[in-house]
C-alpha cells in the first residue's frame, strides 16, 4: 500500500518522525513520502531513521505553496516535489525563499486576526511558535487565537481564507524547473481543491494540467482523501491523456487536525462525505 502525501509536526501535522514511522507501518503502508508544507525538515528526519530499513520504501518530499502566474489571471496551487536530492543547492534556495515568504505571511495573519477578531497576538507567543516549526500556518495561528478565548474552528478557517497572500507564493513554473534540476519529480496536488476554490469543472482542470504539462509537470494526485471515486476516474483520465504519473495521498495530518483522514486511505470515504 502506498501513501505519498503525509505531514509531520514540522509543518502543520500532529506527530514527530518516530510516531509517523510507527503509524505508517501499523497501517500496512509499504511505500510513503513526507510532504510537509514548505519545509524538508520532517522528510530528512524520517529518511535518516529509515536509512537501513529495507522493509519500506521512502521518498523525499515537500508540498510547495505555489501560484501559476501566467494562467487565468493566476491560480493558487500546491505542488508536491518528490525524490529530489536534499543537498541540491537550487532546492535549498527554493525552501529558503518560501520560508522567508511564510514569515511575511505570519505578520499579515497577525494583523488580519486583529482586524477580524480584535485579538492582538503577542510578539513573544508568535515568536515561540515560529521557533517550534519551520512552517507556521493557519493551524498554529488558530491555537494562538484560542489562547485568548473560544473560537469556532470552521468559522476561523472560513475567515482566514479571505486573507489575500497570492504574492507570498512560489512561481509554479520555477518550482517545476528547480525540482527537475534537483533530480526530482513534481506533481499537482489535490486537484479537487482547485475546483472548489475557482469553481472549476473537470474540463478546466484538464486545461490547467495541459498548461503545466507544457512546462514539465510530471504527475497528478488522482487519489486523495478529499476526492471521490468519480473524481478519481476523471483525474485518472486526464493524467493518462497527458502521460502523467498518477499518485495517491491521504494528506494525513493527525486525528486532532483532520479527524476523518487516515494513513493509507487515499479516497473520500462514507464518513468524510457526511461531515
Amino acid at each position: 500500500m502506498k501513501d505519498l502525501h503525509i505531514h509531520t509536526k514540522y509543518s502543520d501535522g500532529e506527530y514527530n518522525e518516530f510516531d509517523i514511522i510507527k503509524k505508517v507501518k501499523n497501517a500496512g503502508v509499504t511505500e510513503f513520502a513526507i510532504c510537509d508544507h514548505d519545509t524538508i525538515e520532517g522528510s530528512e528526519k524520517v529518511s535518516q531513521l529509515l536509512n537501513n530499513d529495507s522493509s519500506i520504501i521512502f521518498h523525499s518530499g515537500v508540498e510547495l505553496t505555489s501560484r501559476v502566474n501566467g494562467y487565468d489571471n493566476g491560480i493558487n496551487v500546491h505542488m508536491l516535489a518528490r525524490d529530489f536530492d536534499y543537498d541540491e543547492p537550487g532546492m535549498n534556495q527554493l525552501i529558503s525563499k518560501i520560508s522567508n515568504l511564510r514569515k511575511q505571511k505570519i505578520d499579515r495573519m497577525v494583523k488580519f486576526i486583529y482586524e477580524k477578531y480584535h485579538v492582538q497576538l503577542g510578539k513573544k507567543e508568535v515568536d515561540n511558535v515560529v521557533k517550534s516549526t519551520n512552517s507556521v500556518g493557519k493551524p498554529h495561528m488558530y491555537k494562538l487565537l484560542c489562547n485568548h478565548g473560544n473560537y469556532d474552528r470552521r468559522e476561523y478557517y472560513r475567515i482566514m481564507d479571505e486573507l489575500n497572500s497570492d504574492d507570498l507564493r512560489l512561481d509554479a513554473i520555477n518550482v517545476i524547473n528547480t525540482v527537475h534540476k534537483g533530480k526530482g519529480n513534481i506533481t499537482l496536488a489535490h486537484p479537487i481543491e482547485i475546483m472548489g476554490e475557482y469553481n472549476y469543472n473537470y474540463e478546466q482542470i484538464d486545461k490547467l494540467v495541459a498548461y503545466l504539462k507544457s512546462y514539465g509537470l510530471d504527475g497528478l494526485e488522482t487519489r486523495h482523501s478529499s476526492q471521490t471515486e468519480e473524481d478519481y476516474q476523471q483525474f485518472s483520465k486526464i493524467a493518462k491523456k497527458y502521460g502523467l504519473i498518477e499518485t495517491c495521498g491521504s494528506d494525513y495530518h493527525g486525528e486532532n487536525v483532520k479527524p476523518d483522514v487516515r494513513i493509507g486511505v487515499c479516497e473520500k470515504t462514507i464518513n468524510t462525505m457526511t461531515k
